[in-house]
């Protein structure tokens, strides 16, 4: 009985033949990029696909064909000298060819769909990135996050297009507002230090104002933030929430330095997973009613873990990839 292909060998097969969607792309982006395996998966297929692909080329190309087809599109005459290639040379030709695009192709489509024409591009991917733009304006990527920019900004806005987080601190320029671009979210500032993720949880999108002031659109919404104040965008309802920004770890992932007061065990795991890109797993429940007070400033995670061991006389210990917290917990 044959197998019924999986959701993502679906999507590898759209992908290698070039009618995915731009979605799909990103999708299998992301299903790429979680696991070596998958990568595996993507290179032993494309390479049965070109195989394949030559095969179908050598039995199937017609080289008159081939050449009327390649002359009217390109507006080259009938009278143009010809030139003839043996069938065993054709043959050849073909399977080269054939080869090369299946193996190239995908890379472009890659290439096009993440970078247009006069555009670069930052990645950061399993670290912090930090760069310049044209303008001056300083930028922080956080682990896999993606940044398009133009090479030179033009007309009256200097256009970014985020997906993922990053900390931006914008130079000033009155006659050319900074607009970043999420999806259908759009921050436009003319000179101000803030923070924006594209991947926030529950299906979210987040703005928080440090400094100056910022202008947020989304769908028909509209809202302007002040310092300390932080936007809750809802894909799925569409609405914008303002709220203060009360999270004195929010960029802890950039800085290094974690604050907590009296905070919870949860909320502190939490913190620690996105900083030092670590999968934490509490053993027992109880142990969510611990808290701890501590400021840790360019700590190695080793550090944190024996402070908070000490702290809450709890046992941390390594388990493959994952890091166990178990004990008798708080009441």
């Amino acid at each position: 009985m044959d197998k019924t292909p999986t959701y993502e060998e679906t999507l590898v097969a759209r992908y290698l033949s070039g009618e995915a969607t731009a979605g799909e792309v990103r999708e299998l982006k992301n299903w790429l990029d979680a696991d070596v395996a998958h990568l595996t998966y993507f290179r032993e297929t494309r390479k049965a696909w070109a195989l394949s692909e030559m095969a179908r080329a050598e039995v199937s190309t017609n080289v008159d064909n081939e050449w009327n087809t390649f002359a009217a599109r390109h507006g080259i005459s009938s009278q143009t000298k010809e030139r003839t290639l043996s069938r065993n040379s054709w043959g050849r030709l073909s399977r080269i060819a054939a080869a090369f695009l299946v193996l190239i192709v995908p890379s472009l489509i890659y290439f096009l769909f993440f970078m247009s024409p006069g555009q670069n591009s930052l990645v950061a991917e399993n670290q912090l990135l930090e760069s310049t733009l044209p303008d001056g304006t300083e930028v922080v990527l956080n682990k896999g996050s993606v940044l398009q920019y133009a090479k030179k900004f033009r007309g009256n806005e200097r256009k970014v297009v985020l997906e993922g987080e990053a900390y931006f601190d914008v130079v000033r320029n009155e006659k050319k507002a900074f607009v970043i671009d999420a999806e259908e979210m759009k921050v436009r500032v003319l000179g101000t230090s803030f923070y924006v993720n594209t991947l926030g949880m529950d299906n979210t999108m987040e703005v928080v104002l440090l400094s100056g002031s910022v202008q947020l659109d989304y769908n028909q919404s509209s809202m302007v933030l002040e310092p300390g104040e932080k936007a809750i965008v809802s894909k799925s309802s569409g609405e914008i929430e303002k709220q203060q920004n009360n999270d004195p770890n929010l960029l802890a992932w950039k800085t290094k330095v974690l604050r907590f007061n009296n905070t919870p065990l949860s909320e502190l795991v939490s913190v620690l997973e996105k900083v030092y890109n670590k999968d934490i797993l509490i053993m027992n429940p109880d142990l969510l009613k611990c808290r701890i007070t501590a400021t840790f400033e360019g700590e190695t995670f080793e550090s944190v873990l024996q402070v908070i061991k000490s702290t809450l006389n709890i046992t941390i210990r390594p388990n493959g990839n994952k890091i166990e917290f178990s004990g008798e917990g708080c009441e």
